[in-house]
């Protein structure tokens, strides 16, 4: 009998009081015991593992998002050493509530849609309240320790800086925060799925999605600009009418009620923030709960499915791969994903932060290049601006890991019955559907703007930063994520590995671009650097991206 996982004593203790009478909590145990327990088996799908070792790939996955986490929180608890603490908390508090919404977004709407338990438990004596309630605490495990990895070093620095019950009111605070957060995504998607049904609701999760992931990106760069942020280095900070429509500031000022020294303006953000927090739930508890598996059934419903590829989708198989088999396998994973609604939740974000993530940073620069006239003279003169060309890449190992993912063990079957030994093209085929179909229109939108404000001139530098960033992505896939796509079950903690993945590919880039800016400096050596890397792009499809890969046939 394996041993019973230590959270399910912690929420026996603290969630089950807190739970309505009318939710059987034995149903909603024995429901987190299972998500737990399979939690612990998400491996390759032709793995073949014992249960201790995957046991400690589960351990070792949630340690490194453990650490991942800890990391980002290490600079967020720099804060506590401002003298302005009501401003410091703002933007440690816009950190949390940023990290939270995306990772929920990114990695757990699809469990909290997921609709295929349904005809497991639909058998059951178990009512749609106790399989929400199951999945919501489910996601908030997680959630939490995403939260508590990342806030943890802010707490220490908040006793050792401020005091422990300076401390002690800071850990509650993102306690209610992250409360705040679940429950109002949870609340978000409610909205949704009462207001649209069928195939018109899977396209506007999928709008909604993209539209969250640039709203909160967007969120986190202007709102420490709609306060001044002069303001930062003083003691204390000028009112701004602003403040009320940021989260992050009604909860800071719960700071200055408790320990005093609170302006009119704290009192009232405090009140705001108690409003909101009782409000949501007061709703999500009695109206959200309650309704959401319900309404969770329009999902199900059947519609039309598109049998057809676009006609760029097809172009672009067309001019790169050349190989039928190859060809053929291409549209194979463009068609899967067409069809596949949780895996597109996971993608679309995920290209949306690709896509926004270089004119973030280029706005960010706006004030100090003096608007949008000297912004464009920045870009013009100034070549930092071609490491944004690398910035696409990042997100491309977490997009390989996405599409490699799949929720049916049966897709290895698909394999196991092809009369092809070496299954590299398949995967050699998931990789450019990656960097061909999804990446590139995005770096040509961005270089686009590059060759509308600099002109022809910036045509060697855009080809040589395309040509730099398809051999450092795919050979970053080709050793980290080896594997054929859809054939991998998905995984519930993977969050801190995609956070890992995008720090490497962050500084693996960067370090690209910093030699491509400083080195690669005359046409001479742009046109010798083009050279070199479409040399080491053949070399590597060539040879590298060919191994061998054999799946056991039963």
């Amino acid at each position: 009998m394996s041993k019973e996982p230590l959270v399910l004593k912690v929420i026996d203790r603290f969630v089950k009081p807190f739970l309505s009478k009318s939710l059987n909590y034995s149903h909603i145990r024995e429901i987190l015991k299972l998500k737990l327990l399979m939690d612990n088996r998400r491996l390759p799908i032709n793995a073949k593992v014992n249960a201790k070792k995957e046991g400690k790939e589960a351990k070792r996955s949630m340690l490194v998002m453990c650490i991942t986490y800890f990391g980002v929180g290490i600079f967020i608890a720099a804060l506590q050493l401002m003298s302005n603490t009501f401003g410091a908390n703002i933007l440690a508090f816009a950190g949390l509530i940023f990290m939270l919404f995306s990772v929920y977004i990114s990695e757990f709407s699809a469990i909290l849609l997921d609709t295929t338990e349904k005809s497991f438990y639909g058998a059951l004596p178990i009512s749609h309240n106790e399989i929400n309630a199951a999945k919501n605490i489910h996601i908030a495990y997680y959630i939490g320790i995403i939260a508590f990895s990342m806030m943890m070093p802010s707490v220490i620095a908040a006793v050792i800086f401020h005091g422990a019950l300076y401390g002690f009111i800071f850990a509650l605070i993102c306690i209610a925060l992250t409360i705040f957060c679940l429950h109002l995504a949870g609340m978000l998607y409610y909205l949704l799925l009462k207001i649209f049904s069928g195939e018109r609701l899977k396209d506007i999760l999928s709008g909604f999605q993209v539209f969250v992931t640039i709203a909160l990106i967007l969120a986190y760069q202007i709102v420490p600009r709609l306060i001044n942020f002069a303001e930062f280095s003083k003691s204390d900070m000028v009112f701004s009418p602003f403040m009320f429509i940021i989260p992050s500031a009604w909860f800071s000022s719960v700071f200055k009620v408790f320990l005093g020294a609170a302006a009119w303006y704290h009192y009232a953000l405090s009140g705001v923030a108690v409003l909101v927090f009782v409000l949501i739930e007061i709703v999500y508890n009695k109206k959200v709960m309650p309704e959401f598996e319900g309404e969770l059934d329009k999902l199900t419903e059947t519609a039309r499915e598109s049998k057809s590829l676009s006609v760029f989708s097809k172009f672009m198989c067309r001019i790169f791969s050349k190989d039928e088999q190859e060809n053929a396998f291409m549209k194979l994973v463009l068609i899967q994903i067409s069809r596949n609604r949780d895996m597109k939740l996971k993608l679309y974000p995920q290209l949306a932060n690709a896509l926004i993530l270089p004119f973030i940073i280029l706005l960010s620069q706006l004030s100090r290049s003096g608007g949008f006239t000297g912004l464009i003279t920045t870009v013009r003169e100034s070549r930092w601006t071609l490491a944004l060309l690398y910035s696409v890449g990042l997100t491309s190992s977490v997009l390989y890991t996405i599409i490699s993912q799949s929720g049916n063990k049966e897709s290895l079957l698909f394999y196991q019955v092809l009369p092809i030994e070496n299954l590299s093209k398949c995967i050699r085929a998931g990789v450019k559907v990656v960097l061909f179909r999804y990446i590139t229109p995005v770096f040509m939108i961005l270089s686009t703007m590059f060759i509308a404000i600099c002109g022809i001139k910036a045509l060697p530098d855009i080809v040589l930063a395309y040509i730099a960033f398809i051999f450092i992505t795919s050979f970053e896939i080709r050793i980290s994520s080896w594997v054929l796509p859809f054939s991998t079950e998905t995984v519930t903690n993977n969050a801190g590995y995609n956070m890992l993945m995008f720090f490497i590919n962050m500084i693996v880039l960067g370090g690209a671009g910093f030699l491509h800016i400083f080195f690669l400096n005359t046409i001479l050596l742009q046109v010798l650097g083009i050279v070199v890397m479409i040399a080491a792009n053949l070399v590597l499809w060539k040879f590298f991206m060919n191994k061998k890969y054999v799946i056991a046939r039963e």
